[in-house]
Protein backbone atom coordinates (compact mmCIF):
# COMPACT_ATOMS: atom_id res chain seq x y z
CA UNK A 1 0.00 0.00 0.00
CA UNK A 2 1.20 3.23 -1.04
CA UNK A 3 1.63 5.58 2.15
CA UNK A 4 -0.24 7.94 1.23
CA UNK A 5 -3.04 5.51 1.41
CA UNK A 6 -1.03 3.88 4.89
CA UNK A 7 -1.72 7.31 6.27
CA UNK A 8 -5.35 7.88 5.47
CA UNK A 9 -6.22 4.46 6.61
CA UNK A 10 -4.12 4.16 9.88
CA UNK A 11 -4.76 8.34 10.56
CA UNK A 12 -8.26 8.22 12.60
CA UNK A 13 -9.19 8.13 16.62
CA UNK A 14 -8.23 4.84 16.28
CA UNK A 15 -4.73 5.60 15.04
CA UNK A 16 -3.06 6.44 18.17
CA UNK A 17 -4.48 9.67 18.94
CA UNK A 18 -4.43 10.50 22.84
CA UNK A 19 -6.70 13.20 23.90
CA UNK A 20 -7.23 15.51 26.51
CA UNK A 21 -9.04 14.25 29.74
CA UNK A 22 -12.16 16.43 30.35
CA UNK A 23 -10.74 17.22 33.65
CA UNK A 24 -9.25 20.76 32.29
CA UNK A 25 -13.09 21.45 32.43
CA UNK A 26 -13.00 21.61 35.80
CA UNK A 27 -9.62 23.67 36.38
CA UNK A 28 -11.15 26.50 33.20
CA UNK A 29 -14.18 26.91 35.64
CA UNK A 30 -12.26 28.27 38.72
CA UNK A 31 -12.37 31.52 38.02
CA UNK A 32 -16.72 31.46 39.10
CA UNK A 33 -15.59 29.95 42.27
CA UNK A 34 -12.22 31.43 43.40
CA UNK A 35 -13.41 34.97 44.59
CA UNK A 36 -15.78 33.58 46.55
CA UNK A 37 -13.33 32.00 48.92
CA UNK A 38 -12.41 35.08 51.33
CA UNK A 39 -16.11 34.80 52.09
CA UNK A 40 -15.98 31.30 53.44
CA UNK A 41 -12.99 32.08 55.15
CA UNK A 42 -12.26 28.35 56.51
CA UNK A 43 -10.04 27.47 59.63
CA UNK A 44 -6.87 26.33 57.25
CA UNK A 45 -7.57 28.95 54.72
CA UNK A 46 -3.64 29.70 54.12
CA UNK A 47 -3.40 25.71 53.81
CA UNK A 48 -6.25 25.65 51.51
CA UNK A 49 -4.28 28.66 49.23
CA UNK A 50 -1.10 26.67 49.51
CA UNK A 51 -2.62 23.40 47.95
CA UNK A 52 -4.27 25.38 45.11
CA UNK A 53 -0.72 26.91 44.50
CA UNK A 54 0.91 23.48 44.41
CA UNK A 55 -1.76 22.05 42.10
CA UNK A 56 -1.51 24.81 39.17
CA UNK A 57 2.46 24.27 39.45
CA UNK A 58 2.27 20.36 39.24
CA UNK A 59 -0.43 21.07 36.05
CA UNK A 60 2.21 22.96 34.32
CA UNK A 61 5.01 19.73 35.13
CA UNK A 62 2.31 16.47 33.87
CA UNK A 63 -0.44 16.11 32.31
CA UNK A 64 -3.80 13.26 32.45
CA UNK A 65 -4.35 11.86 29.05
CA UNK A 66 -6.89 9.25 27.62
CA UNK A 67 -6.20 6.57 25.45
CA UNK A 68 -8.33 6.66 22.54
CA UNK A 69 -7.20 4.11 20.51
CA UNK A 70 -5.20 0.44 20.62
CA UNK A 71 -2.09 1.55 18.58
CA UNK A 72 -0.17 0.61 22.17
CA UNK A 73 -1.48 -2.47 23.42
CA UNK A 74 -0.96 -4.37 25.15
CA UNK A 75 0.87 -1.59 26.87
CA UNK A 76 -2.14 0.78 26.78
CA UNK A 77 -5.44 0.10 26.08
CA UNK A 78 -8.21 2.18 24.82
CA UNK A 79 -9.71 3.87 27.98
CA UNK A 80 -6.20 4.19 29.54
CA UNK A 81 -5.41 7.33 31.72
CA UNK A 82 -1.58 7.92 30.96
CA UNK A 83 0.18 10.48 33.04
CA UNK A 84 2.84 12.60 30.98
CA UNK A 85 5.49 14.60 32.40
CA UNK A 86 7.27 17.52 30.64
CA UNK A 87 10.13 17.79 32.47
CA UNK A 88 12.73 14.83 31.57
CA UNK A 89 13.60 16.01 28.60
CA UNK A 90 14.38 19.82 29.34
CA UNK A 91 17.71 17.84 30.61
CA UNK A 92 18.28 14.96 28.23
CA UNK A 93 17.30 13.73 24.92
CA UNK A 94 14.28 10.94 24.29
CA UNK A 95 16.36 7.55 24.95
CA UNK A 96 15.56 4.00 23.29
CA UNK A 97 12.49 2.23 24.89
CA UNK A 98 10.88 6.04 26.42
CA UNK A 99 7.14 6.01 25.66
CA UNK A 100 6.48 9.72 24.54
CA UNK A 101 3.61 12.03 23.62
CA UNK A 102 3.97 14.36 20.66
CA UNK A 103 2.42 16.50 18.35
CA UNK A 104 1.63 15.04 15.14
CA UNK A 105 4.36 15.73 12.30
CA UNK A 106 3.71 17.74 9.32
CA UNK A 107 3.50 15.04 6.69
CA UNK A 108 0.63 14.03 8.91
CA UNK A 109 -0.74 16.73 9.16
CA UNK A 110 -0.36 17.12 5.27
CA UNK A 111 -3.48 14.74 5.29
CA UNK A 112 -6.00 16.88 7.03
CA UNK A 113 -5.36 15.75 11.24
CA UNK A 114 -4.73 19.20 12.86
CA UNK A 115 -1.38 20.15 14.02
CA UNK A 116 -2.80 20.16 17.71
CA UNK A 117 -3.24 16.20 17.98
CA UNK A 118 -1.00 14.41 20.11
CA UNK A 119 0.16 11.02 19.30
CA UNK A 120 1.70 8.36 21.91
CA UNK A 121 4.41 5.69 20.76
CA UNK A 122 7.49 4.29 21.51
CA UNK A 123 11.19 5.16 20.58
CA UNK A 124 12.71 2.99 18.76
CA UNK A 125 15.86 4.87 17.71
CA UNK A 126 17.84 7.86 18.17
CA UNK A 127 19.43 10.22 16.22
CA UNK A 128 22.55 8.69 14.30
CA UNK A 129 21.37 5.32 14.74
CA UNK A 130 20.80 2.87 11.73
CA UNK A 131 17.43 1.32 12.37
CA UNK A 132 15.77 -1.80 10.04
CA UNK A 133 13.13 -4.18 9.81
CA UNK A 134 13.39 -7.64 8.48
CA UNK A 135 10.36 -9.87 8.29
CA UNK A 136 8.69 -8.15 11.80
CA UNK A 137 12.01 -8.33 13.03
CA UNK A 138 13.80 -4.89 14.62
CA UNK A 139 17.10 -4.63 14.09
CA UNK A 140 19.36 -1.11 15.57
CA UNK A 141 22.69 -0.45 14.89
CA UNK A 142 23.13 -4.37 13.73
CA UNK A 143 21.45 -5.73 16.83
CA UNK A 144 18.51 -7.60 16.61
CA UNK A 145 15.88 -6.36 19.43
CA UNK A 146 14.24 -8.32 21.87
CA UNK A 147 10.84 -6.40 22.22
CA UNK A 148 8.76 -8.33 24.85
CA UNK A 149 6.40 -4.95 25.12
CA UNK A 150 4.89 -6.28 21.43
CA UNK A 151 1.36 -7.41 20.20
CA UNK A 152 1.51 -9.93 17.63
CA UNK A 153 4.40 -8.79 15.18
CA UNK A 154 3.24 -7.90 11.57
CA UNK A 155 5.77 -9.41 9.03
CA UNK A 156 6.56 -6.07 7.32
CA UNK A 157 10.06 -5.05 6.00
CA UNK A 158 11.85 -1.88 6.52
CA UNK A 159 14.78 -1.01 4.61
CA UNK A 160 17.64 0.52 6.72
CA UNK A 161 17.98 4.21 7.46
CA UNK A 162 20.19 6.10 9.15
CA UNK A 163 18.44 8.99 11.64
CA UNK A 164 19.16 12.58 11.05
CA UNK A 165 20.09 14.58 14.54
CA UNK A 166 17.21 16.06 16.23
CA UNK A 167 15.10 12.81 15.14
CA UNK A 168 13.78 9.75 16.90
CA UNK A 169 12.02 6.84 15.45
CA UNK A 170 8.61 5.91 16.99
CA UNK A 171 6.15 2.96 16.44
CA UNK A 172 3.41 1.79 18.58
CA UNK A 173 3.24 -1.88 20.40
CA UNK A 174 0.86 -2.76 17.93
CA UNK A 175 2.27 -2.55 14.73
CA UNK A 176 -0.41 -4.15 12.93
CA UNK A 177 -2.78 -1.06 13.92
CA UNK A 178 -0.78 1.89 14.03
CA UNK A 179 0.23 5.03 12.00
CA UNK A 180 4.10 5.73 12.87
CA UNK A 181 7.59 6.19 11.42
CA UNK A 182 7.32 3.63 9.77
CA UNK A 183 4.78 5.74 7.33
CA UNK A 184 5.78 9.43 7.58
CA UNK A 185 9.43 9.52 8.70
CA UNK A 186 11.18 10.10 11.81
CA UNK A 187 9.72 12.37 14.63
CA UNK A 188 11.29 15.81 15.09
CA UNK A 189 12.31 15.71 18.66
CA UNK A 190 10.80 19.40 19.33
CA UNK A 191 6.98 17.94 18.50
CA UNK A 192 7.38 15.69 21.46
CA UNK A 193 5.34 17.02 24.59
CA UNK A 194 6.21 14.27 27.53
CA UNK A 195 7.22 11.29 28.40
CA UNK A 196 4.99 8.72 29.74
CA UNK A 197 4.71 7.71 33.65
CA UNK A 198 2.40 5.42 34.60
CA UNK A 199 -1.59 4.63 33.47
CA UNK A 200 -4.91 3.98 35.03
CA UNK A 201 -6.97 1.80 33.68
CA UNK A 202 -10.52 2.02 33.23
CA UNK A 203 -11.01 -0.54 35.50
CA UNK A 204 -9.87 1.88 38.24
CA UNK A 205 -12.59 4.14 37.77
CA UNK A 206 -15.32 1.33 37.86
Amino acid sequence: MAVGGLLRVLVSPAGGVAAWLPCHELFASWHHWLPSLPRLRPPASDGFKLLLVLLLFSAALAEVRYIASSSMVPTLRPGDRAVAEKVTYLFRRPSIGDIVFFKVPTAVQNYGVNKDVVFIKRVLATPGDFIEVRKGQLIVNGVAQKEHYTATHALYTMEAMRLPEGHVFVMGDNRNNSCDSRAWGPLPIGNIVGRYMTCFTRSSFQ
